[in-house]
């Protein structure tokens, strides 16, 4: 009878347990999902994921050891792909207290804020109090910029991106549109867009921009956050969970961190958008 000795049986076992591991760090898979349209220089029309996000998010998945994986489809189709787990994470989401109960936040390093624009005839506009009897445009799933202001009407338009805003802008179908500061700034050099004004102070400056990972990921282990003040609005500082350090979310959210410190980010943004 063939005998194996207890020598040549750990060296199969260790072997066994590389291949096992190696399988295991191949089969990571980080899914990012992002709606159909483009939003350069972040992301290009589907299926073309090229962009910034693609950049960012490959170099941080490579980091953890996983591959990035793009989702593109309706907004509406992502959002209940993330809701489920199916998809990790959105590239870049604005907080908001009900959008909290399904996904957690991180700060992804990249330089956030909106900001507004308008036909030129538009008087500047520092507070969303001034847009009363005027039209703002906007889309499925955009986050509500008014928060209960009155008086101001709202056009929802399917698949909204920036050059149909600045269209229907100049036909007159609406009178204000409300998008990412760097996204608008790079369209309207890109394209040398005359006749629109910038309002820059409508809406907050310049903030952090955050991405929403999906709270039902395999991925993600939650912690309940012994710090979290329930009398308090739920913020990136005042969250009521915090991630497990255990965790591949973690993990992720360190390398952001790391990536965004490191200046690594920066270069990364100086590339798209200067």
């Amino acid at each position: 009878m063939f005998k194996i000795n207890n020598k040549k049986i750990v060296v199969i076992v260790v072997i066994l347990l590389s291949i096992f591991m190696v399988n295991l760090l191949s089969a990571c898979t980080l899914t990012m999902g992002y709606r159909s349209n483009e939003r350069q220089p972040l992301i290009n029309k589907k299926p073309d994921n090229s962009g910034l996000y693609k950049s960012l998010y490959s170099l941080a998945a490579m980091e953890l050891g996983c591959t990035l994986k793009i989702v593109r489809g309706p907004k509406k189709r992502i959002l209940k792909l993330l809701k489920l787990g199916r998809i990790d994470f959105y590239p870049g989401f604005n907080l908001t207290t009900k959008r909290a109960e399904s996904f957690f936040y991180m700060v992804n390093g990249l330089p956030g804020g909106d900001m507004g624009v308008s036909r030129a005839d538009l008087p500047n506009i520092t507070s969303l109090e001034q847009l009363k009897g005027k039209t703002l445009l906007t889309s499925s799933g955009a986050p509500d910029f008014l928060q209960g202001i009155k008086g101001v009407k709202i056009h929802n338009v399917k698949e909204m991106n920036i050059k149909k805003a600045f269209y229907m802008l100049k036909i007159n179908r609406g009178d204000f549109y409300i998008y990412n500061k760097s996204s608008l700034d790079y369209y309207i050099k890109k394209f040398s867009i005359d006749n629109i004004k910038k309002h820059p102070d409508c809406c907050g400056g310049v903030l952090p921009l955050y991405l929403a990972f999906s709270k039902k990921s395999p991925l993600i282990n939650e912690l309940k956050n012994t710090h979290y003040d329930h009398f308090k609005p739920i913020s990136i500082t005042n969250f009521p969970t915090v991630l497990n350090p255990s965790s591949l979310a973690y993990k992720f959210q360190s390398i952001l961190l790391k990536m965004s410190k490191d200046g690594v980010t920066q270069d990364l943004y100086d590339k798209f958008y200067q």
